[in-house]
Order: structure tokens, then sequence, then C-alpha cells
């Protein structure tokens, strides 16, 4: 029943077919692509991030985002692992480009904690292990930088296995900036996937995560909306975006060479949201927000353990030369939760 919940048919009339896939609704955005959901011959279901070649147009740098396209494309390809989200395949036409890729009905970790608030600490502590594993072969064995760790790029599937996703910022570690990247194309040229779909901002009772998941694809959450002052806030505490993740140094340094370090930062932010169900920096004023990152200064969640606090601890060391690496964190990491 479970498993059966994750399989859909195909809506009536989607009946576009591309590399044997037949696309099917919208289900979410990038900043040049749709993402739809796609089903196989035999029914299965995937999803497709398609980016048509006059959105491209339409933003004024086309050589630009088909130079990061191409590069995402090429970076993905190459990785292999539990908790990276797969590409299937790609095919390319004169009009759009598709990306075949695993179908995550969950979401991403901002999107479950924007319906839960937040979670038992255990299952808080199995999801930051699995990222973890996932961000220690991007470093050690692919020898990457993600570059835009946060919570809107972990996608959870239907067994609730977290896949890191969005590789167009990813370079191989040491490498320095291209010329042609600023931090406002970097904005515009945002890929990060936003759900499409409307869903309940309501706290819901503690459950199993797995149950959690099932429960987002009743209709009762498809079209459910709330106008709570207290759930506005609770937005407001989770900004879509890459700055309440960025490393200190990043926001002082004209020129800064792809460094682990900036991953590990990141992944320390996103273990105090998935425990408190909040980021640790957050300003609607954006200057002002880089300067409580740069300062550093951080209310640790309290009762969530010894080896958890030096956890966070640890990745959220302001100094680059002491914090930790991702295999320390792996090394500990059992103790989350």
């Amino acid at each position: 029943m479970f498993l059966s919940a994750f399989n859909p048919t195909p809506s009536v009339g989607s009946d576009e077919v591309v590399a044997g896939y037949t696309l099917g609704k919208i289900i979410g955005y990038g900043g040049f692509s749709t993402i739809r959901r796609a089903y196989s011959t035999s029914g299965g279901a995937v999803a497709v991030k398609v980016v048509r070649h006059s959105d491209l147009h339409g933003q004024g740098k086309v050589p630009l985002a088909r130079k990061r396209l191409e590069h995402e494309a090429e970076v993905w390809a190459s990785l292999s692992h539990e908790h990276i989200l797969p590409l299937f395949s790609t095919a390319h036409k004169p009009t759009a480009d598709y990306f075949f890729m695993l179908y995550c009905p969950a979401g991403s970790l901002f999107d479950i904690l924007k319906r839960e608030g937040t979670l038992p600490q255990d299952e808080a502590g199995m999801m930051f292990r699995q990222v973890v594993r996932g961000l220690r072969y991007l470093h050690e064995v692919a020898m990457y930088v993600h570059r835009d760790m946060k919570l809107e790029n972990v996608l959870v599937d239907d067994m609730g296995t977290c896949r890191i996703g969005d590789f167009g910022m990813a370079k191989r570690i040491g490498e320095g900036e291209n010329a042609v990247e600023t931090d406002d194309e970097h904005e515009a040229s945002n890929t990060g996937i936003q759900r499409a779909v409307s869903v309940s901002l309501s706290t819901p009772p503690k459950r199993h995560l797995k149950a959690a998941l099932l429960a987002h694809h009743l209709p009762r959450h498809r079209n459910s909306t709330t106008t709570s002052a207290q759930f506005a806030e609770k937005i407001h505490s989770f900004q879509p975006g890459s700055l309440p993740y960025a490393a200190p140094e990043l926001l002082s340094t004209l020129h800064c060479l792809s460094d682990p370090s900036q991953d590990i930062w990141a992944l320390g932010i996103m273990l105090f949201a998935l425990l408190t169900g909040k980021l640790p920096f957050v300003d609607s004023f954006e200057p002002r927000l880089q300067i409580k990152i740069r300062h550093g200064d951080i209310n640790f969640p309290p009762d969530v353990g010894r080896s958890t606090e030096r956890v966070l601890r640890g990745c959220l060391d302001r100094n680059v030369s002491s914090r930790w690496t991702i295999a320390m964190v792996d090394e500990v990491a059992w103790g989350v939760g």
C-alpha cells in the first residue's frame, strides 16, 4: 500500500513523448527550468527537468546559462552513490533539453520541515547521517565541492532516503571562480527545485517519517492553505535561497577557491535546522544577514546531547583551518539523534 501510493498513473492528455517517456504534469520549478513527472512505457514514474531554450533567451545570458547547464550535466552524470540523486538519461531537442532523474515524491528537506515544523531528534539524525555519507562521497571520491548545500537541494525518495541534488554550482576541490561568474548571475540562474504543489503549513502531531511522507500524498494536503501569522513566521524562518547557508569566509573574500570546508559550514546549518525547525541566521535585510553570518554568533539548541552539539560546533567553526572535515563529521555522526 505504501509503495503503491508513490506510483501514480499518467494524467489524461499528457501525450508529449521524449526519449521513451511520456511527460506528465509540472511538479516544480528551477531557475531556467520546469520539473515534470514522466512515465516510462511500463508506467514507472521519474522526474524530468525541462530546460526550454526560449526561457534561456528570456534571461538574456544565453552563453553563460548553457555553459552552466552543460557543466551540471557533466558533473551529475559522473556521480553514483546511494545518497546522490541519480541522473538516468538526457535528451536534447532543438527547442529544449531534458534531464531524467529519480522521482522523489516527498520533496526536499525544506518541504518536509515546512510541513512538520520540527522532527524527532532520531529522525533528524538519520537524515543528517545520510546527507553526510553523500557529501563524503562527493568530497573524497568525486573530489567536488557542492557549493550550494541547503535544505532545498536534498530530496527524499519514497523510502525516506535522502539524495543530494543540484550540481550547477559544483566545482573541483581547489578550483577558482570563472571570470564570467558573479553572485548576481548565480542568483539569477539558481536551479534549486521549488515544489509547485501547495502544502499544509500547519504542524501535525509528531509521527514516523515514512508516515509523514505518505500523508503528504493524500488529497487533503495538495490544496490546503493557511493564513495563520504563526505559520507565516515559520516560512520567514525558512526563506529559500543560499545566503543563510554561506560560510563567513565566502562573504569577506573577493576570490575564494572551492574548498570542502564551505560545504561543511552549510552542513552544520542544515543540522541546526533539522533539530530546531529554524535557521540560525535569519534577516529579511540581506546586508544585515551577512553581518550576522560574519560574526557567527549562534545560540546552540539545548538538550540535543553532547555529541550532537560537538558536531554542530565542529561544522560551524568560523576558523576554516579548525573546521571539521567530512570524515571527522562522519566518524561521530552516529551520535547525532
